[in-house]
């Protein structure tokens, strides 16, 4: 797997943690975030990780894109991933609420992949190009179909 884009050490009972940054759409057809943490021994709830849109970057809305839960598991690394269908174009950023009434989380980290429409019009014969956030750049993927 990729260098993580998100990273936090520890993540206290009832707080949330925010992505320092953002994830750039452009000409998305969709993400996949996938997330990793590690519950304590006295876990007891599943964690909530949010997705919130911005079409600019600067205003973001309040208002959740999407959600999804991560199952606890008694001192284990869960790791989970989604694939979300978001707009063509503006950015993402993710949330991690720890909503357990009895320890912190540990060893968090979350991935990105873009998959992106060609820059061409020409989307017919299913070019398609990858984005996993570690260089911050594009890289062309044919595809056959």
């Amino acid at each position: 797997m990729h260098r993580p884009w998100f990273v936090i050490g520890n993540l206290a009972i009832g707080k949330t943690g925010n992505s320092a940054s953002s994830i750039p759409l452009v000409r998305t057809r969709t993400v996949s975030i996938t997330t990793r943490m590690t519950f304590d021994a006295a876990a007891n709830t599943d964690v909530t990780v949010k997705a919130y849109y911005s079409p600019d970057g600067k205003n973001w809305d309040t208002i959740v894109y999407t959600s999804w839960a991560v199952t606890f598991s008694v001192s284990g690394t869960v790791q989970r991933t989604v694939i979300i269908d978001p707009p063509e174009h503006g950015y993402l950023r993710i949330a991690i609420l720890n909503g357990g009434q009895a320890q912190a989380l540990s060893r968090i980290s979350a991935w990105y992949t873009i998959q992106s429409w060609p820059m061409s019009g020409d989307v017919g014969h299913g070019a398609t190009y990858i984005d996993t956030g570690e260089e911050r750049q594009v890289v062309e993927k044919e595809t056959h179909g």
